[in-house]
């Protein structure tokens, strides 16, 4: 009896020490498992950066674009030091760079602060190198080159070698084709992927910023395998990536470049601050040229600030006698002057108010018509008498002076023009050969236009249209397009303008074969002190046309400084003549023969 008892309490202290074991061993595995444990990370996240869309000339030339910069890094736990100049030797082979850089990474290693890991080899690698130096890491990874190590977290991983796409590098092609008006772009942090892209800060970048800029990063995340590559699975994450959208000009990129080599060339001669052109399709709007000598390169500019504003649009100024053709057909619209009619021009010398004024034409009358065709202050002022205040300055917003043009472009200018209840007869005088308002060199392009297109004022535009997802979106929806004056109007004061080319102050723009119109502008320069006795401003503004095709073309020289260049009969239409004959070479104008050019100067008729 004894002995049964000794083994029945053997048996329970066997079993209660059994199930004291189990319950030891459930409580161990239950903290192993859900405790931190040194195993290594089988996670991933990889971002990819979309890029910003190209910008495209007429003449498929990609001008600006973009591509991935990429660095090379390692944390330095994850080599054995009698491994490094292996993997040094082999960084060098896959990336190719020089005896002199890998010299440079090595002495940076060994001034490394003990406490810092991370180590950047190699920074502004290109997405040839990066797929080479990627192709080594793989390599090294599975052939267990690198060693594991725990991290700050308490975890263990296995680094190796990290090419990591950091930063998106606008790249402008043509240099400084185009600029300023092509603009340029500045480098912000991406808040989700925390790499470095573009955003506009001037010109098309900036106006177009919001379709150019990529819509969506590519994103993948899930596990890895031993290569260290993300497996792909159901549970895997993966977000597309969505490239901005490429912008396509009406500017042609041979047309562009060869009028900025005609303008540095005039430009050696005038020595001006700056030459302005624009050519404008007349039925169209499209601008196929806007030409500065004032241009930079976008991805090195300089410490002058003035020069990244495109004057085109952001220059005010006082235009002179290019004003003349718009209070001059308000006047006839309204039946205050006939073109027959005999304007008193008192011998080319007229006082107004202390100041005289004087005509380089000097005649006691000259029929309306002829105020135009030889520019005479002292005749517009007698026309300008005629008008009301509201009449004057309606007729010129009509033309939509002291309003935008509506071209795309950011940061333009209204212009200034008076306000009629304050405009006293001494102004209004003034203002009839073109000061005491301010306008800009487009408003005056688009405003030109309406007399080269039927009496239809046309927004001129810079893009044309955009690609994106497969397919390509027009502009055209953005283009005004408004009848300001009837046909026989605009032919009107069309033929009046070939007239002044032909008869009158434009000769020296006569060009055989091509009809040309236009009008000269020399207007001094209002500082805050008054008007300058040295600084001028010199304009041309008018048109080119030949059968089957018709352009309006401006120039604004800004403060010649070669002596008597002030003039815009020896500045600015000079430089318009070069615009026509580069045209004709580039076969944007045909020249027509006599009996075609005959035809063509029959449809423009009096009202």
């Amino acid at each position: 009896m004894q002995e049964y008892k000794k083994n029945r309490v053997s048996k329970v202290a066997f079993a209660y020490c059994m199930a004291l074991l189990f319950m030891v061993i459930f409580l161990s595995s239950t903290f192993f498992l859900t405790s931190k444990r040194h195993i290594p990370n089988t996670e991933k996240d990889q971002y990819s950066l979309a890029l910003r869309g190209s910008i495209i000339t007429k003449d498929n030339f990609t001008i600006t674009t973009s591509r991935q910069i990429y660095r090379a890094e390692i944390d330095l736990r994850s080599i054995n030091e009698d491994k490094l100049d292996l993997f040094l030797k082999l960084f060098q082979i896959y990336s190719g760079i020089s005896n002199n850089e890998i010299d440079n990474i090595k002495k940076r290693i060994r001034n490394q602060k003990k406490r810092s890991h991370n180590f950047v080899l190699l920074q502004n690698l290109d997405s040839k190198q990066a797929s080479y130096l990627k192709d080594l890491a793989k390599k090294l990874y599975i052939q267990g080159f690198f060693k594991a190590f725990t991290n700050n977290a308490g975890r263990v991983e296995t680094r190796g070698l990290s090419i990591i796409e950091h930063e998106e590098d606008r790249i402008y092609m043509s240099r400084d084709s185009l600029t300023p008006a092509i603009g340029y772009t500045k480098i912000v942090l991406d808040p989700e992927s925390e790499i470095l892209k573009n955003v506009g800060v001037k010109g098309l970048e900036k106006y177009y910023d919001q379709c150019l800029s990529p819509l969506q990063n590519e994103r993948i995340q899930g596990l890895k395998d031993i290569g260290g590559n993300i497996i792909l699975n159901l549970s895997s994450l993966q977000q597309k990536k969505i490239n901005g959208c490429d912008l396509y000009l009406n500017i042609s990129l041979k047309l562009q470049k060869s009028i900025e080599k005609a303008i540095d060339e005039r430009n050696e001669d005038l020595k001006a601050n700056e030459i302005i052109v624009g050519v404008m399709d007349s039925k169209t709007g499209k601008i196929l040229a806007l030409a500065s000598s004032r241009r930079y390169d976008p991805e090195n500019r300089g410490k002058d600030l003035s020069v990244l504003n495109a004057s085109a649009i952001e220059y005010g100024y006082e235009a002179g006698s290019v004003i003349k053709p718009f209070i001059f057909i308000t006047a006839l619209k309204l039946g205050k002057i006939t073109l027959d009619e005999i304007i008193n021009t008192y011998g080319g010398s007229y006082k107004l108010g202390r100041f005289t004024i004087k005509d380089d034409h000097k005649m006691n009358k000259m029929t309306a018509e002829e105020v135009i065709r030889y520019s005479s202050n002292i005749g517009m002022i007698q026309i300008a008498q005629r008008l009301s205040n509201l009449e004057i300055i309606s007729g010129l917003k009509i033309f939509n002076f002291g309003d935008k043009s509506g071209i795309d472009l950011p940061y333009e200018q209204k212009g200034e023009i008076p306000n009629p209840k304050r405009l006293r007869e001494i102004e209004k005088s003034v203002l009839s050969y073109g000061y005491g308002l301010k306008t800009t060199f487009m408003q005056l392009l688009a405003a030109y236009n309406v007399f080269n297109n039927n009496g239809i004022y046309i927004t001129p535009r810079l893009a044309e249209k955009f690609y994106q997802d497969g397919r390509f979106i027009n502009l055209d929806n953005n283009v005004r397009k408004e009848i300001i004056l009837n046909p026989q109007a605009a032919q009107l004061m069309q033929r009046i303008l070939i007239d002044v080319i032909e008869k009158g102050t434009g000769k020296k723009a006569i060009t055989q074969g091509v009809i040309l119109g236009g009008k000269t502008g020399t207007a001094r320069i209002a500082e805050r002190q008054g008007y300058t006795s040295n600084r001028y401003n010199a304009s041309f503004f008018g048109f080119a046309n030949d059968a089957n095709h018709a352009y309006t073309i401006g120039v604004l020289v800004r403060n010649p400084t070669k002596p008597y260049s002030y003039y815009a009969a020896q500045s600015a239409l000079p430089m318009f003549k070069d615009v026509v004959n580069i045209l004709i070479n580039e076969d944007f104008l045909k020249p027509i023969m006599d009996n075609n050019r005959t035809k063509i100067n029959s449809k423009i008729k009096l009202p």
